[in-house]
């Protein structure tokens, strides 16, 4: 056994000149003066450039090196290689981005940003694409100060820093910081118009227009989305008709049209989809999910089969993106659905998952509804302690947020939770807290939800209201 052990260990021959020749190699390499090094790989450059043709964009980042060692240690007065250098590092970082290697396409728009070569133009969309890409991969503060570093350029062209602005001001919506989202939209949308660009009054008016649709039902939404579909046509731009066709859709999911909700968004799907959108595809997609899981009208068991394909398909999507922010939503989706199904083992996993995800990227929405689902699972699961810990963890975790849509799912389903074991004082505080916050809010379902709720517990109703999640 020892013999063969050694013979295994034993390079072959072809191995160790391998392994000799690249030692080699590098000594050498190591031992020459740099400006001797520059002018060779200067040379490496310029034979690469015309031998590869750019026939793979896999190559580009070596012609990026080639281009920095050329400068490493030499003065070239007129020299055109930082330039040639910046080139190839915008092409490679586009080419890691295209193949959803987000954290390589990171690392190469931040370096394009701090390039001495770069222009103030250049600056800012670097630091764009990177900030886009850090909140792909749920970073929230490496995008915030990519994106106001952008906006803080005072020699950036006006269409970048409106560019900047928007995805700042997306971000803001996304973690329900609706004040700055409004500010940062607006001045976007302000700009945009100065300079005459339809497509980016669009993109700011339609990202505007999202921050504000929130609690609108059906007839709210379409006049809304109204200046954002003309003006798209005007442009032809179909993505964001679909965009607003998906809106649309969640406010009739909202008020309960759940047929009009699956015309809309399965319209939305298929223009997101021949647009190649993918991001806001798998949005619409989930959504759809819960339209399915939520809608009280055909066969139960099939409308919960069916969500559960959309939300895997959705969360499909986002693994192809490389997206994390969001991921956690479909993972409770996939929870929720599971757990109406009965397949609670299945429920939990998803739900623990969610909560990992979410406090990962540190959504406050998304935390608090993956510990209200993860709650949930372990009631039907029949532990009752666990799950009322799980809630009270979930509005402690929220406490400071703004998520107060959220807040009130959790406190109810405490309340209900300690009313269902016959803990009826502290089951009406979690309830009157409910009640209070949401009198603070513009949707009068939850408002009515909430209210009826408060009122079947001072009763005493051994089942008060118990709304689906």
């Amino acid at each position: 056994m020892r013999r063969r052990t050694t013979e295994t260990l034993t390079p072959t021959a072809e191995t160790e000149y391998l392994f000799r020749h690249a030692a080699a190699r590098d000594a050498a390499y190591q031992l020459l003066p740099l400006s001797q090094r520059a002018r060779l790989h200067a040379l490496a450059l310029d034979i690469l450039e015309e031998s590869t043709s750019f026939a793979s964009l896999d190559a580009v980042y070596a012609l990026a090196e080639h281009a920095r060692l050329a400068q490493t240690g030499v003065t070239i007065p007129g020299s055109e290689l930082r330039y040639r250098e910046l080139r190839y590092l915008r092409l490679s970082a586009f080419n890691a981005a295209s193949k959803y290697e987000n954290d390589e396409s990171t690392r190469l728009w931040e370096r394009i940003a701090d390039h001495p070569a770069a222009s103030d133009t250049e600056r800012a969309e670097a630091l764009a694409e990177a900030g886009v890409l850090h909140w792909m991969l749920g970073r929230r503060e490496p995008a915030l100060r990519c994106f106001t570093r952008a906006i803080d350029i005072k020699g950036a062209r006006s269409d970048r820093v409106a560019y900047c602005l928007i995805e700042r001001g997306t971000l803001f919506r996304d973690v329900r910081e609706y004040e700055a989202a409004r500010r940062d939209l607006g001045d976007a949308l302000e700009l945009a118009r100065k300079a005459g660009d339809k497509h980016l009054q669009l993109r700011a008016l339609g990202n505007l227009c999202t921050v504000e649709d929130e609690n609108m039902t059906q007839g709210g939404a379409r006049e809304l989305y109204a200046p954002v579909q003309k003006l798209a046509r005007e442009i032809g731009d179909s993505r964001a008709i679909g965009v607003a066709e998906g809106q649309i859709g969640l406010a009739c999911s909202r008020g309960g049209d759940f047929a009009d909700a699956e015309k809309h968004l399965t319209e939305s799907i298929r223009l997101l989809r021949d647009a190649g959108d993918k991001l806001n595809e798998c949005e619409m997609v989930s959504a759809l999910g819960a339209l399915y899981r939520d809608r009280t009208d055909g066969d139960r068991r099939l409308n919960l089969m069916r969500a559960l394909q959309y939300f895997r398909e959705a969360l499909e999507l986002k693994d192809q993106l490389g997206f994390l922010f969001q991921r956690s939503s479909a993972l409770s989706g996939l929870a929720s659905a599971h757990r109406l199904s009965g397949l609670l083992d299945e429920a939990e996993r998803h739900a623990r998952e969610a909560l990992r995800v979410a406090i990962e990227v540190g959504d406050p929405e998304a935390v608090g509804a993956a510990y209200l689902e993860l709650g949930e699972t372990l009631e039907a699961m029949g532990d009752h302690s666990m799950a009322e810990r799980t809630l009270s963890y979930g509005i402690v975790a929220i406490e400071d947020s703004g998520a107060d849509r959220i807040k009130i799912d959790l406190l109810a389903a405490l309340a209900r939770l300690l009313a269902a074991q016959g803990d009826w004082e502290v089951a009406q505080e979690h309830a009157h807290s409910a009640d209070e916050l949401a009198a603070g809010t513009r949707d009068t379902r939850t408002r009515t939800r909430t209210k009826a709720l408060l009122r079947a517990i001072r009763k005493r109703d051994p089942k008060p209201e118990n709304t689906p999640s």
